[in-house]
């Protein structure tokens, strides 16, 4: 064992964070106890927006460990464990990888080694907290839905509409149609109805600089989706003036951490008709079902 021990700082903020400033936090703080014990700092590594229920979609944990392979520190510094890992089996893992290569793993909050029983221990709680949060959001997109508004983010063709109830505190979920993307939404919709394809519609929009979603260049994928996620342009019920939420269920893959989607049972939708925000009329989105119908059976 060296005299001084090398050490690696990982540093990490969540997607549920979205505070960037505390990453430089996180490394200040670890870079002072790393001066404080006397050892030395052989590398930072850091992962940025990214949740800490996944393990090999972090860059830098990947990259962290790798490094223990090939003895290259001693002791793995992170400012709590949570920063490590939300994921029970994940934590357990990690501890396992470093266990194996003679590292310590260390967290600034608690000034000291960290066991597997600690580890474990904390890994539960950290994981509850993780499901606690998941059920407060979801819980509260159900209710918006509920009041006949609009769930999770605007999509194109609408804009925020603000209103404040007598504490303040703004309306959440309320939308208004933006007329110029309004517009582009019915000319997608008579387009395909009329046989052009969905590639073919993205580079008659990209042509004269028609922004897609988010400002980015169209793609025929966003305008095609896929029917039975209910996903992209030509399948959003919103442009009917229909809000569907609670119609897929998302789990995450233990195998490839990815997030797939099954379809909830019908009378789990909670479905809210809300006229205002009608932008194709029913005789259009017909015709486009119709078409639709008649390429998946063709």
């Amino acid at each position: 064992m060296h005299a001084t021990k090398r050490v690696l700082l990982y540093a990490r903020y969540s997607t549920d964070q979205q505070n960037p400033a505390s990453i430089e936090t996180q490394i200040d703080l670890g870079k002072e106890f790393v001066l404080r014990q006397g050892w030395h700092l052989a590398g930072t590594f850091v992962d940025a927006g990214v949740s800490g229920s996944s393990f090999e979609t972090r860059p830098g944990l990947q990259a962290a460990l790798a490094r223990s392979t090939i003895g290259a520190y001693d002791v793995f510094l992170c400012l709590t464990l949570d920063r490590l890992s939300r994921d029970l089996e994940h934590s357990a893992r990690i501890l396992k990888i470093l266990q194996f290569h003679d590292v310590e793993l260390w967290t600034v909050h608690g000034a000291a080694s960290v066991s597997s029983m600690e580890l474990g221990l904390r890994a539960v709680l950290n994981q509850e907290v993780l499901e606690q949060v998941r059920y407060r959001t979801r819980e509260g997109m159900e209710t918006v839905a509920k009041h006949g508004r609009v769930p999770g983010g605007i999509c194109y063709g609408y804009r925020v509409r603000r209103e404040f109830v007598d504490s303040g505190e703004p309306v959440r979920g309320l939308r208004s149609i933006d007329a110029d993307e309004a517009a582009t939404i019915v000319w997608i919709f008579e387009q395909y109805a009329d046989g052009m394809s969905p590639v073919r519609i993205a580079e008659e929009l990209n042509a004269p600089g028609i922004s897609g979603p988010r400002g980015r260049p169209w793609q025929g994928t966003a305008i095609r989706g896929h029917r039975n996620r209910g996903s992209g342009i030509l399948n959003n019920q919103a442009y009917i003036g229909r809000i569907v939420f609670n119609r897929l269920a998302y789990r995450k893959n233990p195998t490839t951490e990815r997030r797939v989607s099954r379809e909830n049972a019908a009378e789990y939708h909670i479905v809210q008709e809300l006229p205002s925000l009608r932008i194709v009329d029913d005789a259009l989105w017909q015709r486009v079902k119709t078409r639709q119908e008649d390429w998946r059976t063709s």
